[in-house]
C-alpha cells in the first residue's frame, strides 16, 4: 500500500527527535551531576581557604607578639632591644625564591643598595641612619647583608657564616653574588651531644659527602639505686671523655681527607663537648645552635647550616 501522506516518514522522524530528546537528557542529567560536584569541591575548597586563613592570621598574631617590629619614629630614644625587627629563618628553598625575585627586581635611578659589613654593626658606607641603627640592633656576630630599594623595603640578611670584609654597590640591580658564593661553602659539621654527635663535610648546600653517627654509651641520669652523686659524676665524666676521645679520632680522620677544601667548622650542641671537641679543630669555627640530629635525615640540617635569618626593616 503506498504511503500517500508520508506517515512512516514522520513517525520515523518523531523516532529520531524522542532519541535526541533522550540522549539531551541524559547529558543534561550528566551535566547536572558535574555541576553538584563541582559546587561541593568549591564549598570545601572555600572552607579550607577561610580555615587556611584564620590560622595564617592566628600564627601572625602570636608572632607579632612575640616580637613587634618598632616604627621608624621609635628608633628615637629607644634601647636596642627595642629597635630590633621581627626576624624570620629562610629554608634553602625560600633563599632561592627570594633570589628569584631580588634579581628580578630593576631601577632605572640606579638606587638598589647591597651592603655587606663584618661584626656586630655597619660603620660608614652608603648606608641610611636608620637602616645602620637597625643592623646595629640585631647584633649579629657574623655580619649582614643590607638589601634596601627605597621607598619600597629594606631587608637585613643574617648569613650562615662570617661576613670577611664590607662591601656597598649601589646600582641598577642587586648584588646577590656574595649570598649565592656563601650558599656554596665548603664546611665541617660537628653536632656534639653525649652519646651520639655527629660529623658531617657538605662541600656545598646540596648534600653531605660524608657523614658519619659517633655513638657511645653515657650515663644520663642520677642512679638512684645507692650510688653516691660524686661516683655517678665520676663515672659519667668517664663516659664522657671516652665519647670525646672516639669523635676526635673519627674527626681527625675525615678532616684528613677533606680539611684542604674546607672553609668552616660549624659547630654545635652541648656547650662542654663543644669546647673540648672544637680544640681539636684547625679550622675557623662558627658556633651555633642547630636542631639535634635524627640519624635518619641529616640532610634536613643543611637547611640551617646554609640557611640566613631574614629581618624586614621599616624606615
Amino acid at each position: 500500500m503506498v504511503d500517500i501522506f508520508g506517515k512512516k516518514k514522520l513517525e520515523e522522524r518523531i523516532q529520531e527527535l524522542e532519541a535526541e530528546l533522550a540522549r539531551q537528557e541524559g547529558e543534561r542529567e550528566d551535566l547536572l551531576r558535574t555541576l553538584e560536584k563541582r559546587e561541593e569541591r568549591i564549598r570545601k575548597l572555600s572552607a579550607a581557604i577561610q580555615e587556611a586563613n584564620l590560622a595564617l592570621k592566628a600564627a601572625e598574631k602570636r608572632v607579632s607578639t612575640r616580637s613587634t617590629p618598632a616604627s621608624s619614629e621609635a628608633y628615637r630614644g629607644e634601647s636596642p632591644e627595642e629597635q630590633k625587627p621581627r626576624a624570620s629563618r629562610l629554608s634553602l628553598r625560600d633563599m632561592d625564591s627570594l633570589l628569584e625575585r631580588l634579581q628580578a627586581v630593576r631601577s632605572s635611578r640606579e638606587d638598589l643598595l647591597t651592603a655587606c659589613y663584618p661584626g656586630a654593626s655597619p660603620e660608614g658606607g652608603l648606608l641610611p641612619e636608620p637602616l645602620a641603627k637597625a643592623a646595629a640592633a640585631i647584633n649579629s656576630q657574623r655580619g649582614g647583608i643590607i638589601l634596601h630599594c627605597p621607598q619600597l623595603f629594606s631587608l637585613l640578611l643574617i648569613p650562615p657564616f662570617p661576613i670577611k670584609e664590607s662591601h656597598s654597590h649601589e646600582g641598577a640591580v642587586f648584588s646577590l653574588d656574595p649570598i649565592r658564593e656563601m650558599m656554596e661553602e665548603p664546611v665541617l659539621l660537628v653536632s656534639a651531644h653525649a652519646g651520639d654527635t655527629f660529623l658531617g663535610v657538605s662541600l656545598s648546600r646540596d648534600k653531605f659527602e660524608a657523614e658519619e653517627l659517633v655513638q657511645s654509651s653515657v650515663m644520663g641520669k642520677h642512679s638512684k639505686g645507692g650510688w653516691s652523686q660524686k661516683r655517678f659524676e665520676r663515672l659519667r665524666e668517664e663516659d664522657v671523655k671516652a665519647h670525646v676521645d672516639l669523635v676526635t679520632e673519627k674527626l681527625q680522620a675525615m678532616l684528613g681527607r677533606y680539611k684542604p677544601v674546607l672553609h668552616y667548622a660549624v659547630i654545635s650542641g652541648e656547650e662542654s663537648l663543644v669546647r673540648q671537641i672544637a680544640s681539636s679543630i684547625d679550622l675557623p669555627l662558627v658556633e651555633r645552635k642547630l636542631s639535634r640530629i635524627d640519624s635518619r635525615e641529616t640532610n634536613l640540617l643543611l637547611d640551617e647550616v646554609y640557611g640566613f635569618v631574614c629581618y624586614r626593616m621599616d624606615i
